[in-house]
């Protein structure tokens, strides 16, 4: 009963961190040189009050701030520049009272969920 029961809990968990962020919302990663990135809307739509948190993260878990992008609206394919600050760069991405969160290492875009770290297919 007790394993059951820990089963039930922990889905119960990834639950609520997944209903916590938005499966919609979707970038694209493009690395121009060594000091920039490219963050494509991916949407098939335009987003509304973005907010797009850029992070550095390091080995040792910590993440620093490193840049942050405000757009009244972002429209579809279009393009904001970024600095690549660390070798994996967090992303924390707002719109419309939606979140979603991603991380970019070694030429592959993550979708975060908690601690889980999901490959994307670009």
């Amino acid at each position: 009963m007790k394993a059951t029961s820990r089963v039930v809990l922990g889905a119960l968990l990834v639950a609520g961190l997944i209903a916590c962020d938005s499966m919609e919302l979707t970038i694209a990663v493009n690395q121009i040189d060594e000091d920039w990135l490219e963050v494509v809307n991916s949407n098939d739509r335009a987003l509304r009050d973005v907010r797009l948190v850029i992070e550095s993260f390091e080995s040792e878990g910590t993440t620093t701030p490193c840049g942050e992008e405000d757009l009244p609206r972002w429209e579809p394919g279009a393009v904001i520049r970024v600095p690549a600050c660390a070798e994996k760069v967090r992303f924390t991405l707002t719109a419309g009272g939606e979140t979603a969160r991603f991380s970019y290492s070694n030429g592959q875009l993550y979708r975060r969920l908690g601690r889980k770290e999901v490959p994307i297919t670009q």
